[in-house]
């Protein structure tokens, strides 16, 4: 029930006047509801740390309801006072860390728009392999398209046994080392038939 109230009274009915405000134009009340929604952030931060160490407390629950309540009925007002405190105190001392920071992202963001860094050899070694292999793929489609020009891949039944005819013809012909024709473990079709 307690987050419900939290988030009506903290986050909605506040967002809805800050919308107003922006809506209507009038710069004093967006500049304190601005304010509020600094105040509202510390204290969300700050309220998980403490609902962490200090939460198990008899009456915790209670105090906070009691504090946040008074925050939010006297807002904006109250947090434009909370807001000057804080950045009297805190951000004084805090506002040369925060500008460390933000020059740091600066130079961050200046070092990713000149791009990444490359290793140059590497690059051109890369390069020359991916050239190598468009010209090998290259080399195998011109291949591919002389042979089914030269349609090698259409031979009929004929043509075939007439090159295995032709082979085997040359290959009785040859005459071995030791002197003996060479004698064919295949039938010849002739011996076939007979």
């Amino acid at each position: 029930m307690l987050r419900l109230i939290y988030i009506y009274y903290g986050t909605l009915l506040p967002g809805w006047t800050t919308l107003r405000a922006f809506s209507h134009g009038q710069r004093h009340f967006i500049v304190l509801w601005l304010k509020y929604w600094v105040i509202h952030a510390l204290l969300q931060a700050f309220g998980v740390l403490t609902d962490f160490f200090i939460g198990g407390l008899p009456f915790y629950a209670a105090l906070k309801l009691i504090l946040s309540v008074g925050l939010w009925f006297s807002a904006p007002y109250s947090t434009n006072h909370l807001f000057n405190a804080i950045r009297k105190y805190v951000m004084l001392k805090l506002e040369p860390i925060i500008d460390q920071g933000y020059l740091w992202h600066q130079f961050l963001d200046q070092d990713e728009q000149r791009g990444p860094r490359v290793n140059n050899h590497l690059l051109k070694r890369e390069l020359s392999n991916l050239n190598a292999e468009i010209e090998l793929d290259q080399a195998d489609l011109r291949k591919r398209e002389f042979f089914q020009e030269s349609n090698l891949n259409r031979l009929d039944r004929d043509s075939m046994h007439n090159v295995i005819e032709y082979l085997t013809d040359r290959l009785e012909n040859q005459q071995p080392g030791d002197g003996k024709t060479y004698q064919s473990r295949r039938l010849r079709s002739s011996q076939v038939e007979s």
